[in-house]
This record gives structure tokens, sequence and C-alpha cells, in this order.
């Protein structure tokens, strides 16, 4: 049983089988949380436009439910779940694509409303009152979670943020692979690499100049990843 109770935020399902969008639904609002459904996936894009959701849940069983990933994405930092209907790329494709977390079917409740109470905190996580990181031309505003390159804002999903704030507040230090998964997913993820590799690879194309070259998160073989406050360092 999940020990921490739901609030009142809307969420927004997305198309799949009837059934499992009827689960979905039904498992959220038992947890204290409001939804809507969203049948044709052709019109979901307006949908979730139109009516503003705190978090979107997408069926990703098929290629649309992936490309309505990608165009919430690219207009939106609003949390996103994709359900993976036991289909292994159809994860990596969804984390590929935006989505924050993937659950598979079949789904538990209290796995479902940990992971979106979890995606919730990280959002709502008030930091201390010395709110702000610098790190060459990246400054990371704790108070306000905004990520400025070079004066520019940053646009960066709930899991990038976090990922971000977490190897900056340890500069100069190897974070490995599974402390950056606790911090970031909870315990429950380690071992869990690839929805870290996949949202570093992400994270990498909005601050690097060459991602396959890059500058600001550096991979340190085997163990994790280290940001160097002063720039990139040769041993």
């Amino acid at each position: 049983m999940v020990g921490m109770r739901a609030d009142t935020r809307n969420i927004l399902i997305v198309e799949g089988e009837n059934d499992i969008t009827e689960t979905v639904s039904g498992m959220l609002e038992s947890a204290g949380f409001t939804s809507a459904i969203i049948a044709d996936i052709s019109t979901a894009a307006d949908g979730v436009s139109a009516t503003n959701p705190d978090l979107v849940v997408v069926n990703v069983s098929n290629e649309a439910g992936i490309e309505l990933l990608r165009q919430l994405r690219a207009n939106s930092t609003m949390p996103l779940i994709a359900v993976n209907e036991g289909l292994p790329r159809s994860s990596v494709a969804a984390l590929e694509a935006g989505a924050d977390d993937v659950i598979s079917t079949p789904i538990a409740r209290e796995e479902l409303v940990a992971r979106v109470l979890a995606l919730f905190r990280r959002i709502d996580r008030t930091p201390p009152p010395d709110d702000r990181i610098i790190m060459r031309n990246l400054e990371l505003y704790l108070t306000r979670r905004i990520v400025t390159l070079r004066g520019r804002r940053l646009h960066l999903t709930p899991i990038e943020y976090s990922i971000l704030a977490t190897l900056m507040r340890n500069a100069d230090r190897t974070v490995t692979h599974d402390e950056l998964l606790r911090s970031v997913w909870g315990a429950s993820y380690e071992g869990d690499y690839s929805v870290l590799r996949v949202n570093i690879s992400r994270l990498r194309q909005k601050l690097e100049d060459n991602p396959r070259n890059p500058g600001y998160i550096m991979t340190v073989p085997g163990e994790g990843y280290i940001m160097h406050a002063n720039g990139r360092r040769t041993t």
C-alpha cells in the first residue's frame, strides 16, 4: 500500500485498449486524483492543450503513442508517463520520445500511484534558500527550478532537471549510476541503467555544443557521471 495520500491534481489518460485505460483511470481516482480519458489519439494533442492537465499517461503500444509523446514533449515540460504493454523496444522508444517514466502491464495500483507521486514530488520539492548554482555558462536556480545556458532558458523535463541538479550539487565528484537512480527515480530503479542513459543523452542534446564530445556531463566509464566546475579535465 502506498503510504502517501494523493491530491486532486488532474491526470489525463490517452488512448490504448479500453480495459487498460479504464483500469488506469480507476486506480488513479481511487487514490484521490481526478482523471479524464481521451480515446482518440489523433486529437489527443489538442485535448491536452485544451485541458492543461498536471500529468499525462500515454499508451505506447503503437507508433502513434510514441509520436504523441514527441509532440507533447516538444511543447511542454509537464510530467509524462508511458504505459507499455510488454514490448521492450517501446519502453526505450518512449523514453527517447520524452517520457519521464514507463510502466509495463500488468499494472499494480501501488506502483502506478507511487510513480505518479514521485514525479509530483520532484516538481514540488522545496530547495534551500541559497538557490543558485553556477557552472561556467550554466546557471541553475533551485527555488524556481529554472536552468539557463548563456543566458537562454533551457526547457527541461522534471527528470532532466533532477539529474542536472544532482550532478551540479556534486560538482567535481563522480556520481555513480545507482546513486543517480536513487536520487532521481528512487531505490527501486537501482540497476536500471537504460532509463538513465536515455535521459543523460536527452540532457546532453540540450546542454552541449557537441553531444558526442560533451563538455559539461562527462562519463566515467563503468562508474557514473561527473560535472567539473571549471570545465573538462583529463588525467
